[in-house]
């Protein structure tokens, strides 16, 4: 998909990218998130095969539409303002864990299926991923079947990625560290506990591994990443 991206930015027009989700895709109160860190890896990567980088640096325009609380039927209702207003080249969604709380969880693979087939006919590349695992087996339990209404949509979209299949295996008690002061009643966490649902900036370095791999085959290694960063390198090396 790096050659697709290369050969479009390379005409001279920009190369939209949409995130589409919950709070798993907005992460705007964490930094940097797996959608920055794609974004960051992109540009770099381009900009060392690209004789010229403000090419991929000027022409990859990456728009956050993750929503906080969000659910399928709230994109369904609201498509044309959070996606297809902004014409994208390639969509990601990551979506539907909300559904069980606040609609009838057997809509949401129809719901699904809606946006897919509506961000496709808009010219767009679809990316469909599950939700990435939690520290709770008992949250993970409880959406098992969201899981499964994904992975059933798998052949609709032009891409799919398993994050939750893909991520059994990160360090969880070094990804879920966030308190919930207020706490989250529909997710079961108590005030002051700690949040099992929304991984800190390891966590979302190690979702960015995932994707940067299986559709951009870049080996992205998120321990060193996030040391760079925190020691305050400019670039940070992957």
């Amino acid at each position: 998909m790096l050659k697709q991206i290369q050969a479009h930015i390379q005409t001279g027009k920009l190369f939209r990218i949409v995130f589409v989700g919950d709070s798993l895709t907005s992460c705007e109160w964490v930094h940097p998130n797996w959608r920055e860190i794609i974004e960051y890896v992109l540009k770099q990567e381009l900009g060392k095969s690209m004789e010229d980088w403000k090419l991929p640096s000027w022409n990859i325009r990456c728009i956050n539409s993750g929503l906080d609380g969000s659910t399928t039927s709230d994109f369904l209702t609201r498509l044309d303002e959070y996606v297809l207003q902004f014409d994208p080249q390639l969509t990601f969604i990551m979506l539907g864990g909300n559904d069980r709380f606040f609609i009838d969880p057997s809509d949401t693979k129809g719901n699904l299926l809606k946006i897919i087939r509506a961000v496709q006919y808009s010219g767009s590349t679809v990316i469909l991923s599950t939700e990435p695992v939690t520290a709770s087996e008992a949250y993970d339990h409880d959406k098992e079947g969201m899981q499964k209404d994904i992975r059933i949509l798998a052949q609709e979209a032009d891409y799919f990625v398993d994050m939750y299949e893909k991520t059994k295996d990160i360090p969880l008690d070094r990804i879920y560290t966030f308190h919930e002061e207020e706490g989250n009643e529909e997710c079961g966490i108590n005030p002051g506990g700690i949040d099992f649902v929304h991984p800190n900036s390891l966590g979302n370095a190690y979702i960015a591994q995932v994707f940067l791999k299986e559709l951009f085959t870049i080996d992205f290694d998120p321990e060193k990443y996030m040391k760079d960063v925190a020691s305050g390198e400019k670039y940070p090396r992957y």
